[in-house]
């Protein structure tokens, strides 16, 4: 059902085919993962566990709602007009954004248990069965009466939290990508730098040596390290 509704525009039909349904499972699973066991790690990633380069908690939380929220907003559009494959397209986004801070605090707060309840109730009517199980789940952990997620309410977008209080800076070293790294919304080039410098994952490409030119392109969108 919901491969069906991401394989294209739904006015225009097209000739079945499975490619791609890997990518639907994938993303179910990991909304399992996420609603289920939001305080696991991915083993062998030595980032997990930790926040976004240069993130403070109070921007995370932030950042989760604000990606939430945002996401609501758009998806409840695409339902509207019938655009089913691009409602499905920012729901995995929407879940991407959350995997990162699986496993750190930030996955203990109630920013993470509303953007958690808003993925499930936006899933909800392109995945019903899995929607209600994950539902009905948390509920019981939470100690709180059954209701069908098919019972609750269209939630209602928070249109303070959709303004972007951070950004995701690519970083390349010698036009590779190597990292992503979080900046507040207003950051300068002497703060991006300086986050970028501090990432781990960067410095472990740098080898202990300075990086002969340091590249700000689009406004400080992309990061490109030059090492000789």
């Amino acid at each position: 059902r919901l491969f069906l509704m991401f394989m294209g525009p739904w006015d225009q039909g097209g000739p079945w085919s499975p490619t791609g349904i890997g990518g639907v499972f994938r993303f179910l699973n990991r909304v399992w993962t996420l609603a289920l066991d939001p305080s696991g790690r991915e083993p062998g990633d030595p980032e997990a566990g930790h926040l976004p380069v240069g993130e403070t908690e109070a921007a995370a939380e932030a950042a989760i709602r604000g990606a939430a929220h945002r996401t609501l907003r758009d998806v409840t559009e695409d339902y509207e007009g019938f655009r089913f494959n691009t409602m499905v397209a920012k729901l995995m986004e929407l879940s991407n954004t959350l995997f990162r801070y699986r496993g750190t605090p930030i996955a203990d707060r109630p920013a993470w248990d509303e953007a958690i309840r808003l993925l499930l109730l936006m899933l909800a009517p392109a995945a019903p069965h899995i929607s209600e199980e994950l539902w009905s789940r948390r509920l019981v952990a939470a100690g709180e009466p059954w209701a069908s997620i098919h019972s609750a309410s269209w939630p209602a977008v928070d249109e303070a939290a959709t303004a972007i209080s951070v950004r995701e800076i690519p970083v390349q070293v010698n036009g590779k990508l190597r990292d992503k790294v979080t900046v507040p919304a207003d950051a300068t080039d002497a703060d991006i730098e300086a986050t970028v410098l501090a990432s781990p994952k960067i410095a472990s490409f740098l080898d202990g040596r300075a990086p002969d030119r340091v590249i700000l392109a689009g406004g400080g969108r992309l990061v490109n390290l030059v090492v000789r």
